[in-house]
């Protein structure tokens, strides 16, 4: 276990060195630079400079509290169960929408994309109603909507991670003309 203040970084590190293999696994070399905060990593993909933000879609505020405080030692674990759950798809959806506009809206993110070009977003799948590759399918035409709307091009791709179990990333959006 570790605490909450580290979880974080721990997760992220970990996400970065699946996304790598996964990575690897097509014939692409992606090589860790820095790690500035933000972005959560500057890369190398293939030798192009790229950076990589990392946010996560939980099923709601009680399903993320209780995956969070169950990984952690220093604060009690708030258990997620004995509840409805009216509509996951719709539920999950909006807050995956929601995510992945707040990324492109933060003034942060805007001042990365402005001085380091368009960047990498992964989004995990934290629900128990489905998983990354559905959501893939089922958001790509949506998250394309969303991020044609946006003044600034923030992200060149989008994927998706399974949150809990066997990592797996999908492309849920990807600008033209773009490789990885």
């Amino acid at each position: 276990m570790v605490s909450r203040r580290n979880l974080k970084n721990l997760h992220e590190e970990a996400v970065l060195r699946q996304f790598k293999d996964y990575l690897e696994k097509d014939g692409i070399n992606l090589k860790i630079l820095e790690r500035p905060e933000p972005p959560e990593a500057i890369v190398e993909l293939n030798g192009r400079k790229t950076w990589i933000e990392i946010t996560d879609a939980f099923l709601d505020s009680h399903h993320a509290i209780s995956l969070t405080s169950g990984a952690s030692d220093d604060v009690e674990h708030v258990p997620d169960h004995r509840r409805l759950i009216y509509e996951p798809d719709e539920s999950f959806s909006a807050v995956f929408h929601s995510v992945i506009e707040a990324k492109y809206d933060k003034a942060s993110m805007h001042s990365i994309a402005n001085s380091q070009g368009s960047g990498i977003l992964l989004v995990g799948v934290f629900t128990p109603f489905t998983n990354a590759v559905a959501v893939a399918q089922h958001e790509a035409e949506a998250v394309a909507n969303l991020a044609s709307k946006k003044s600034i091009q923030v992200f060149e791709t989008i994927y998706t991670y399974d949150g809990t179990g066997q990592r797996s990333f999908h492309v849920v959006f990807r600008r033209k003309n773009q490789r990885a």
